[in-house]
């Protein structure tokens, strides 16, 4: 309440003074001029500007200050009125260094110096591959930082040596060695009525000849899938008797041998030998025998598909071998081949 009672008499003032109001005197306004048409010689000029208040200071008198420089310090730390012993001791003088003496020069000796002993060539091996080294590992009692993941590091990729060794044992084998049963198993056999330069006959006699073959072949193989028998003779009536029997044969050099063997007694063979093959698994043999009183070649062959005898009169062991590639290659078909 007291604040409100001093506020109200502040604000009452006398009749007649005027109020103050927080605002700067506004001059009264200057007589409108006329539009540019009219004269307007007949206004006064405009009142000059108010002179500018200059601060009193600066009419004061100036004071003389003289050019010469003045020690601001000069009489703040005087020197002391008693005496002041100001010697200071010598300064520690080092002995000069003495200049170094020539060294005198050896005395030369006439005696020559002794000759280089030549030392034998040591064999300088190769020197290995540095290793590459370990790397470094983490300092005694290091521990990740949580959330650290370990990532494995991807070790360089060699040559993979074992592994084409153990492609080329497991697949390349096999291949190898079961190449010629692909080849020669299966296959049928067909008589035809000329092989090259042979005829096929076909009169009482051969015919009665190539039953008894056949039931003989009938006996002896019980698992064939097929026979064949036939009498061939050439111009020169040379005659060429072969029979067989188509089927899978695991070992064709031990049913070679099996083969001969059986013969051996109805020709009475002799000089029993191992002759060239043609084809790749195949083996033959060929002996000297005899046939109703004529001497004769007998020669057999067994693959993995065929197995089989002939045997010829007048010609020798190649040429009775040549013959019976010929009829072997005519006579059996290789299903596999076409």
């Amino acid at each position: 309440m007291a604040e409100e009672e001093r506020e109200r008499q502040d604000d009452a003032t006398e009749p007649g003074e005027p109020r103050w109001s927080g605002a700067a005197p506004v001059p009264p306004p200057a007589p409108k001029r006329k539009r540019w048409l009219e004269d307007e010689s007949v206004f006064p000029p405009p009142p000059p500007p108010p002179a500018e208040k200059r601060d009193p200071t600066l009419s004061l008198p100036t004071s003389y200050e003289p050019d010469t420089p003045v020690d601001p310090w000069g009489d703040v730390d005087p020197l002391p009125s008693y005496p002041v012993d100001l010697s200071y001791p010598p300064t520690r003088v080092e002995p000069p260094v003495p200049p170094p003496v020539p060294h005198a020069p050896p005395p030369v000796s006439h005696v020559p110096p002794p000759l280089p002993v030549p030392v034998p060539p040591v064999q300088v091996r190769k020197a290995r591959k540095a290793k590459r080294p370990e790397p470094a590992g983490p300092p005694p009692g290091w521990r990740p930082p949580p959330g650290y993941v370990a990532v494995p590091v991807r070790r360089r990729r060699r040559w993979p040596w074992f592994a084409l060794l153990s492609l080329l044992c497991c697949c390349g084998c096999p291949a190898w060695f079961g190449q010629p049963i692909f080849a020669q198993y299966p296959a049928e056999s067909v008589t035809p009525s000329v092989v090259g330069g042979l005829t096929l006959r076909d009169d009482a006699q051969s015919r009665t000849t190539t039953k008894r073959l056949t039931d003989e072949l009938n006996k002896a193989y019980l698992w064939k899938e097929s026979t064949f028998a036939g009498v061939y003779v050439d111009g020169d009536n040379k005659r060429a008797t072969v029979y067989g029997t188509t089927g899978f044969h695991l070992s064709p050099d031990g049913d070679v041998v099996d083969e001969i063997t059986r013969v051996t007694s109805s020709y009475r063979l002799r000089d029993v030998r191992t002759v060239d093959a043609t084809d790749r698994g195949e083996s033959r043999r060929c002996g000297v025998g005899v046939d109703n009183g004529a001497d004769v070649v007998v020669c057999s062959w067994a693959d993995h598909g065929s197995l089989g005898t002939g045997v010829f009169t007048r010609l020798g062991i190649d040429d009775s071998n040549a013959r019976l590639s010929q009829l072997r290659d005519t006579i059996v078909t290789r299903k596999s081949a076409g």
